[in-house]
């Protein structure tokens, strides 16, 4: 990791613990989105979920390590603004598309395929996006979902649909708020 990014990537955790409104990865989450990412090759990612751009960044620099690209989608234009303007500082203005909106209206229009995700936005919509998406899902893509042991309640429809999905593996990785590693195995 470059020490551009590194050293935004401690400001936006900075800017992050001091704002009350930020819904950022833990790091150990985060590190282990990077690590996928390097890892599975990942070059066309998807985040849903920006907030401030915390993730965005951890996964936007091992995108750019592998020669990819990251779109990041959040609803609110003052955090896709400030999420922006740390990808620019990191130098990934060029692998980073922020796009503002509701994540069930942009992604239909996205082109995939994708062969990483961050599903990180409202618990209730996670098994929506995962619909949305699976067109748009290359082979042995990670789908990536945060929050799933601290919102359990909220999670639960989801996880009962992903990993009764004959189309997925999925399993609970307990690191951080609990994520759900899902593996797309074609349709």
């Amino acid at each position: 990791m470059n020490q551009a990014l590194n050293k935004t990537i401690q400001q936006c955790r900075q800017f992050n613990d001091r704002c009350d409104d930020a819904l950022a990865l833990p790091e150990e989450s985060a590190r282990l989105a990077h690590a996928l990412v390097l890892a599975r090759g990942a070059r066309r990612c998807l985040e849903i979920g920006t907030s401030y751009g915390y993730s965005g960044l951890w996964i936007g620099g091992a995108a750019r390590a592998n020669g990819g690209k990251l779109i990041t989608i959040d609803c609110e234009q003052r955090k896709s603004d400030i999420a922006a303007a740390y990808f620019a500082d990191a130098g990934l203005a060029d692998t980073v598309e922020c796009l503002t909106g509701l994540a069930e209206e942009l992604l239909p229009a996205l082109e995939g395929p994708f062969d990483f995700v961050l599903n990180d936005a409202d618990k209730e919509s996670l098994a929506a996006y995962v619909d949305l998406l699976i067109d748009k899902l290359d082979r042995q893509a990670v789908i990536l979902t945060d929050n799933i042991i601290s919102h359990a309640e909220a999670a639960e429809p989801f996880l009962r649909h992903v990993r009764n999905h004959p189309a997925f593996f999925s399993t609970l990785v307990p690191v951080g708020s609990g994520m759900e590693l899902s593996v797309y195995l074609g349709g």
